[in-house]
């Protein structure tokens, strides 16, 4: 198969419409979507004066100035299209054409049709092809590829030194069969394969059509899409969206569990701040419930009307703060206009944005690449980590926290909360139920005295974790919790006498064992492990690393 007729057969049936005129200002070419969007049969336009043919086209002007006009907008009838023109020279940079191309099309999905008188045309043909974004190779009837654009190096990394002649196993897909030479046996178009090359890792999307010619086969034509970049883009959005979600602030001191001291004195504390516009530093161990508490003294506050929005920095790097608190045209700071802002993991603030955070809270707005940010909002800010030793050793702003912690309330660990347990389980209990559409309605005495003596190094998370085990393991007959139903909890509170140690190596030493325990259940998954702990995946790593689990 001439590689002529081949890159002709490759033009009329790409989805990117394509015009081509001579020097003479005649159509000698135009592909099915050219004629498609235009509204001209094909045999009606071809060797026609290209102005006496087109509405306002300027090809004629493009072919005398040899100027290009890239990425014009212009208006066709009742469509409008994205259109670029360019001149056509030759070896001895002789103009002998222009083309246009409408590069309103992402993909290409069929290739193949006869076009004669092609001797002239070769070096505009080639042009053309190369000036698509998508990555083109052509193979013959035994799988060798004979032909690649410029895109397909950019998009797969390899030259058409490596591939040209090669048998198409050189242009594979992770995890696949040579598409071309899957073709080749198969006789049948494969498209929209979606894969990652093995060469570089990309995200594509793959398209092969057979080549046949008078009945006969004689190749394959082969486009590949990069979709890495909407992929990431994708992704990046979706995490935008879960650092920036909007609450309903569900929960009110109704639900909070308040039968010991400790935690009664942390509700007043709360309600009093409630209904001053004072900000509030949360502090407290991770699973304690600080979110809880913040959306309960939202719901208490003057503010119950209006927004709720909480980020979580942990899963933020600076960059990333400063486009969700102040870049952003949907920022953080003014969606949340009179309502409450929580920020959980304050303590990973970067210093530009504590800078600008002083600022803010100081004159109620800020400057940030020429954009005013005005504050009209209570912030809730929570940390599990010690901020006066963090600013001690220069790790968090001095100004940033005498302005935040005027009202500090430290949440308990739940073994320090023992009292509350019985009443949380059973709290936490009904929730359950409903999860797993049972009807346990009760604690044994025993089942109590083990929740009750148990440490909880990872509180009110883990406390949620052990009894949503517990009631999976259950028959439909049982409705009771008993110490059998709590089997890590009990082996563990056995052996604990065994241990010798401060408080801190006893706690380090229950942490372990859950981890160790909640990551057989999961078979080694650490994302779905992570999610029974309460914990994001990176701060489980953290807990592995330090605890010494490999």
């Amino acid at each position: 198969m001439k590689n002529d007729e081949m890159i002709m057969r490759i033009l009329d049936d790409i989805q990117e419409a394509v015009i081509l005129i001579n020097h003479e200002e005649k159509i000698i070419f135009l592909n099915n979507s050219a004629s498609k969007i235009l509204g001209i049969p094909k045999k009606k336009a071809l060797n026609t004066k290209v102005t006496d043919t087109i509405t306002d086209t300027r090809l004629h002007i493009v072919l005398k100035t040899g100027i290009p006009e890239l990425d014009r907008i212009q208006n066709l009838g009742k469509k409008v299209i994205v259109t670029s023109r360019f001149p056509i020279r030759d070896e001895e940079d002789i103009i002998i054409g222009a083309a246009a191309i409408f590069r309103d099309i992402t993909s290409i999905q069929k290739l193949a049709e006869e076009v004669t008188n092609l001797r002239e045309l070769d070096s505009l043909l080639r042009a053309i092809i190369d000036s698509t974004y998508d990555a083109i190779s052509v193979a013959d009837e035994e799988g060798r590829i004979v032909m690649v654009n410029k895109a397909y190096t950019k998009v797969t990394g390899l030259t058409p030194k490596e591939v040209i002649g090669k048998l198409a196993t050189y242009d594979i897909a992770e995890g696949h069969e040579s598409m071309h030479i899957k073709c080749a046996r198969e006789k049948q178009p494969i498209l929209n394969v979606k894969t990652k090359l093995s060469t570089n890792k990309k995200e594509v999307l793959i398209n092969v059509n057979p080549i046949f010619v008078k009945g006969e086969f004689k190749g394959s034509v082969g486009v590949i899409h990069d979709i890495s970049e909407i992929e990431r883009l994708i992704r990046e959005l979706e995490a935008t969206k879960r650092l920036l979600k909007k609450e309903e602030a569900k929960y009110t001191f109704e639900d909070i569990v308040a039968e010991s001291e400790i935690m009664k004195n942390v509700v007043f504390q709360s309600k009093k701040a409630a209904n001053t516009n004072v900000n509030i530093l949360l502090y407290g161990e991770a699973g304690v419930g600080k979110e809880i508490l913040a959306q309960a003294i939202h719901n208490y506050s003057k503010r119950r009307e209006f927004p709720f929005l909480s980020t979580n920095l942990l899963l933020q790097d600076e960059k990333k703060q400063l486009e969700n608190f102040f870049e952003n045209e949907d920022n953080l700071i003014e969606r949340a206009e009179k309502g409450t802002i929580f920020i959980d993991n304050a303590h990973l603030m970067g210093p530009e944005v504590q800078n600008l955070m002083i600022k803010l809270l100081n004159d109620g707005e800020v400057f940030y690449k020429n954009k005013k940010v005005s504050l009209n909002a209570k912030i809730i800010f929570a940390t599990p980590e010690n901020l006066k030793e963090l600013m001690s050793i220069g790790k968090f702003s001095r100004k940033l926290y005498y302005k935040i912690s005027v009202v500090t309330i430290e949440v308990p660990a739940l073994r320090e909360r023992k009292e509350d347990i019985p009443k949380m389980a059973k709290q936490i209990l009904h929730i359950l139920n409903q999860k797993h559409e049972k009807v346990v309605y009760d604690f044994s005495e025993d089942a109590v005295k083990i929740l009750e003596s148990y440490e909880w190094p990872g509180n009110i998370r883990e406390l949620e974790n052990v009894l949503d085990r517990a009631l999976m393991n259950m028959s439909q007959s049982d409705t009771i919790i008993t110490s059998m139903h709590l089997p890590e909890l009990k082996t563990i509170e056995l052996d604990k006498n065994k241990i010798n140690g401060t408080l801190k190596e006893l706690l380090d030493e229950y942490e372990k064992y859950i981890i160790i325990e909640t990551l057989k259940d999961c078979q080694g998954n650490k994302t779905a492990a992570a999610r029974k702990l309460g914990l994001t995946v990176r701060n489980l790593y953290y807990k592995l690393e330090k605890l010494g689990l490999k």
